[in-house]
């Protein structure tokens, strides 16, 4: 019985192991290596150097998710075991309140107001579920003087110069004088007091209760000033962590003023195009090119060849461009903006026909209707109907203004000998112009004329030719000859 009851309790324990492991995977948060669909691992500094009381550490803390960040919350907690300030984005925050990220990428600042280990304690969850803990420890002592700043806190973009007002602060007995600064490392240029300074060297602190160090850079992300303050006893080293966010540029409108051309049309773009944040420098840089054409031409319109290209904007943005079309094709037509720091704006596209000045498309066609008169050995011909095939497109603007055809044949008699040659010119107005004309074996109202008379019995026609001439808009011309054909009506 023993035996049995062992069996049974094996066999549900591994029915209910099962049963939780297809569970975990059917909801798509069964966890691998990397956190699974819906985790994160968390980017943190692991080294810091011991801080005077009342100095701030600024921790790197960036969330690396498997997920759209900004589609899924994700919030944190913290608790501390001694007495200190943590501030995010200037904000100072409560121990065990939750908090929501606005960033992945953030630093922390923590001011210890104690000597000792201070240990911040993060819990860090998704509203999926997924949550991690992380520990930061950061020791506080008492040191032969303090050093704080305050800036930094608003939003830093390239190239912007940002202040940092700093102060010594001695600790009772210590020097007043002899301070110096040395900057060790910055992507950027670093100014002291207003005058710029280069790093490896040590400058005097004159005034300990308050300079200035500002910073400027165009590299994006995150990056740090590192650097030292001595006395004459002893040298401590410090950090100042900046994320600076990349600067855009924008293209607000952009219009072209057509999109079906004609070869040698002169073309232009007009738009505006922002730079955000706003910036009194005007100048960008633009290309434009062909990324696809009907006939592998990338030359067809005129461009730069993905080539960038200086160019000041006018008031308020303004920026236009001329350009000519050149070879008959399809284009796809693009242009791309570029700020002075290399970003990029989107891609605006056009796709543009070039179309021929004027021309006939596909076959045509035409036929003469004739009937006769007999007399008394001799007849009479008259052309009385004329039926025409052809269309023809007028490319660009143009309209198709007017036809003309010209016939010509020749009457034969019996013996295929040609008795005379007749011609006819007919004209027709194309009225409600359009650019395209077609028609398909329609009848052309004309008068009926004579051809010949004393024509001997047995006669026929021979080399009936028609020569169609399409007029445009811009008076261009084009011609289409067809072998005719004739009907005895």
């Amino acid at each position: 019985m023993k035996k049995i009851l062992k069996l049974l309790a094996v066999f549900f324990a591994i029915a209910f192991t099962t049963f939780s492991f297809n569970s975990c995977s059917e909801d798509g948060d069964w966890e691998d290596g990397n956190g699974g669909q819906f985790g994160f691992t968390i980017e943190k500094d692991s080294y810091f150097i011991e801080k005077a009381v009342g100095e701030t550490n600024q921790v790197k803390f960036n969330i690396k998710p498997n997920y759209n960040f900004q589609s899924i919350q994700t919030t944190f907690k913290f608790t501390t075991n001694l007495n200190g300030v943590l501030k995010l984005n200037g904000q100072v925050l409560n121990p065990n309140q939750e908090y929501t990220f606005t960033n992945k990428d953030n630093i922390f600042e923590y001011t210890g107001n104690v000597a000792g280990d201070h240990l911040i304690k993060f819990s860090v969850k998704n509203s999926k579920g997924f949550s991690k803990d992380e520990e930061i420890s950061l020791k506080y002592g008492i040191s032969e003087f303090t050093h704080t700043y305050t800036g930094g806190t608003a939003d830093i973009y390239q190239s912007d110069e940002t202040p940092y007002v700093m102060k010594v602060v001695p600790s009772a007995g210590q020097p007043t004088t002899g301070y110096e600064i040395k900057f060790n490392s910055y992507n950027g240029t670093i100014k002291l007091n207003g005058v710029a300074v280069q790093t490896g060297q040590f400058y005097p602190l004159p005034n300990l209760n308050s300079f200035t160090v500002t910073l400027a850079t165009n590299q994006v992300g995150q990056g740090a000033l590192d650097y030292d303050i001595k006395n004459a006893t002893v040298s401590k080293n410090y950090n100042i962590q900046q994320t600076v966010i990349a600067r855009k540029i924008v293209i607000e409108s952009m219009n072209i003023n057509a999109l079906n051309v004609i070869p040698n049309t002169q073309m232009s773009l007009i738009g505006v195009v922002k730079k955000t944040p706003v910036t009194p420098n005007t100048s960008v840089k633009y290309k434009t090119w062909i990324s696809a054409s009907s006939n592998n031409n990338a030359n067809g319109i005129q461009n730069t060849n993905n080539v960038y290209t200086p160019f000041a904007l006018g008031a308020n943005g303004a920026f236009s461009l001329n350009f000519n079309a050149i070879e008959v094709g399809t284009y796809t037509y693009n242009i791309q903006f570029q700020d002075e720091f290399g970003n990029e704006s989107d891609v605006k596209s056009f796709n543009i026909s070039v179309d021929a000045q004027l021309q006939f498309v596909g076959g045509a066609g035409a036929e003469i209707g004739v009937y006769a008169i007999i007399g008394v050995g001799s007849a009479s011909v008259y052309h009385k109907t004329f039926n025409r095939t052809f269309k023809v497109v007028s490319g660009g603007s143009t309209t198709i203004t007017k036809m003309k055809y010209t016939i010509d044949l020749d009457i034969v008699n019996g013996s295929g000998n040609v008795i005379t040659h007749w011609q006819r010119v007919l004209n027709e107005n194309v009225a409600n112009g359009t650019n395209i004309y077609e028609v398909q074996g329609q009848s052309l109202p004309i008068s009926e004329v004579l051809m010949a008379s004393n024509l001997p019995s047995g006669m026929n026609f021979s080399n009936i030719v028609i020569k169609m001439e399409a007029t445009n808009s811009n008076n261009a011309t084009v011609e289409k000859t067809v072998t005719g054909t004739f009907v005895l009506l």
